[in-house]
């Protein structure tokens, strides 16, 4: 998702972030609707849900009868909402801006890991302490493996990337000599 399309999501995120703030469900709206992204993902649903030729109304008729006892009132009403204004295939990046305006509010920074083979807990340590002093978020991290970095690490802080790979460093050395 590129800044424009965040920018026009955005209203609709907060529009949800809020009405669960209200609700007090904002944690449980936020698993909901991750939950709920992933199902309109699936290639025949997302076909069905795009095709102008079906009635917005038989859309959310199938919703009530398939996910009204599954979801809360909230999310519920929401989809209904994205269905109506034909926005329901932005579904996973509403959830993904949702989880960031839930990170502002709880105070908290996500980190990824990418390491070309596992580390060991000393180095995790130090990776998260180093980010911890200039930073007084709690941090929540996850650590993946991706071999072809052929060495180092790359470290994902919320949207900016450290990357100190080896693979990275043979990609900019191969730029300057080109």
């Amino acid at each position: 998702m590129n800044s424009n399309e965040e920018k026009l999501l955005t209203p609709a995120a907060s529009a949800i972030f809020n009405i669960a703030k209200e609700a007090g469900l904002i944690n449980e709206i936020y698993k909901e609707l991750k939950e709920c992204s992933k199902l309109f993902e699936d290639e025949e649903i997302k076909k069905y849900f795009d095709d102008k030729k079906i009635d917005k109304r038989e859309k959310t008729k199938l919703v009530e009868k398939k996910l009204k006892s599954i979801f809360s009132k909230e999310i519920f009403s929401f989809i209904n909402l994205l269905i109506e204004n034909e926005l329901i295939d932005e579904l996973a990046n509403i959830a993904d801006i949702y989880g960031k305006m839930l990170d502002e509010y709880n105070n908290t920074v996500r980190v990824k890991i990418i390491a070309s083979c596992s580390i060991n807990e000393d180095t995790i340590k130090k990776i998260i302490d180093t980010i911890k002093s200039f930073s007084d978020k709690k941090i929540e991290y996850t650590i993946e493996i991706d071999d072809s970095l052929i060495g180092g690490i790359i470290v994902n802080i919320g949207d900016t990337v450290y990357d100190y790979s080896i693979k990275n460093q043979i990609n900019m050395m191969k730029n300057r000599f080109v």
